[in-house]
């Protein structure tokens, strides 16, 4: 199922095999549209390296009790051929120019963390 452009929903599925449920596909379709932006801005393709967790794998892999994947709200991912740090700026610029939602912005070594909470959120 497409999601977006570039994005589908077999990229967001929860790794440990459970199923998606219909109100979070629906949170999925917005973020979706929101990382199509970033996506055609950066004009490289984005690596989603985790989407939708349930809430028992979300457990599971120490997540936070109340994380944003749960809802199908947030996606961790890498840029090809972009340092997360560049990543980050450009999302922020994005969200400050009103192009994608508020939301959770996150910063790790090797990735990034992006989510359409509504409100800021920064680490």
């Amino acid at each position: 199922m497409k999601l977006s452009k570039n994005f589908n929903l077999r990229e967001f599925k929860c790794s440990d095999g459970s199923s998606t449920p219909l109100e979070v596909v629906k949170n999925l379709e917005k973020l979706a549209t929101n990382l199509q932006v970033l996506r055609e801005k950066v004009d490289s393709p984005i690596t989603i390296t985790s989407g939708y967790r349930s809430p028992t794998h979300n457990k599971k892999i120490g997540g936070a009790e109340k994380s944003q994947h749960i809802l199908g709200t947030a996606a961790d991912f890498k840029v090809k051929g972009m340092r997360p740090s560049e990543v980050y700026a450009i999302i922020e610029n994005l969200i400050k120019e009103g192009k994608i939602q508020e939301g959770g912005l996150g910063l790790y070594s090797n990735w990034i963390h992006y989510d359409i909470r509504g409100t800021k959120a920064r680490w």
